[in-house]
């Protein structure tokens, strides 16, 4: 079927506008931020430069500004792998070439506080979407330059972080060995993920990295993600107030995008 304007069931898309995101093509720079949570979209944009609002379908809500001259989106994934593959496959599809997560974790190193910030080298955990995409066992690695870029930015910004690993799950409760009630246990099936966790140095857990980055490398695109602290289950303390750490976490993300830009600008041509 060539006719673009007549949708085809195997790739939905029509006149070259995506099934799902709330956006048309020309609106998609080269990096995007990706939140899990709509709501954060917003925060996001308070924090951008001259952004504007691109609307929202289902959990995808979409905003556009600059930071340091740089253009940037922000694109929600909504809670776990699939809606995250949905938002890598269309924005790549848009001519996004870096895709970063921005996002919250539960952390279980016992070092790290409540509301720093971890940049992932490498997350793992073997969720349904990451596996189709085919991530090995090991898990997915972040890109190189996208870690490194957050690196700089944390240290520019004087943002407390750390490297680390994240174990991704599908399941909020019983894959994060939580009861699915206050009063319930958990099955003995499940028990001892957290102690596991522990001893192989992860940094924490999350429900989208994993995915994010296999999808992302198998599209094309350079993926990464930085995660602020929002709970840990070690010292089982929340984050009620994560207001400031969010906006601290764009502007992280911002200014790596940033220094991407000037990087790549600086690139000597082949």
């Amino acid at each position: 079927m060539t006719d673009g304007s007549i949708r085809s069931a195997r790739f939905p898309w029509r006149d070259g506008n995506p099934v799902h995101l709330p956006c048309r093509p020309g609106d998609v720079p080269r990096t995007v931020l990706i939140p899990g949570d709509p709501d954060r979209v917003a925060i996001a944009a308070n924090v951008l430069d001259g952004a504007t609002d691109l609307g929202r379908r289902r959990e995808f809500a979409m905003a556009r500004g600059t930071w340091e001259g740089t253009p940037i989106a922000v694109c929600s994934s909504g809670i776990g792998g699939p809606s995250t593959e949905i938002a890598a496959v269309e924005l790549v599809h848009l001519g996004a070439m870096n895709l970063i997560r921005v996002g919250g974790m539960g952390a279980v190193d016992a070092t790290l506080a409540l509301g720093s910030f971890v940049i992932v080298e490498r997350a793992t955990g073997g969720t349904g979407t990451a596996r189709l995409y085919g991530a090995p066992d090991e898990g997915v690695a972040a890109d190189g330059a996208i870690v490194n870029a957050l690196e700089r930015a944390a240290r520019q910004l004087c943002l407390p972080y750390r490297r680390g690993v994240i174990h991704t799950t599908d399941s909020y409760y019983w894959g994060q060995e939580r009861p699915t009630s206050p009063d319930a246990s958990v099955p003995a099936a499940r028990e001892g993920l957290l102690d596991r966790l522990v001893s192989e140095g992860i940094a924490g857990i999350d429900m989208e990295a994993e995915a994010l980055f296999a999808v992302g490398r198998t599209v094309g695109a350079r993926v990464g993600a930085v995660l602020a602290v929002h709970g840990h289950r070690v010292t089982d303390r929340w984050l009620e107030d994560y207001d400031e750490p969010q906006r601290n976490l764009i502007r992280l993300a911002a200014t790596a995008a940033a220094i991407l830009e000037t990087d790549n600008r600086e690139e000597p041509s082949p």
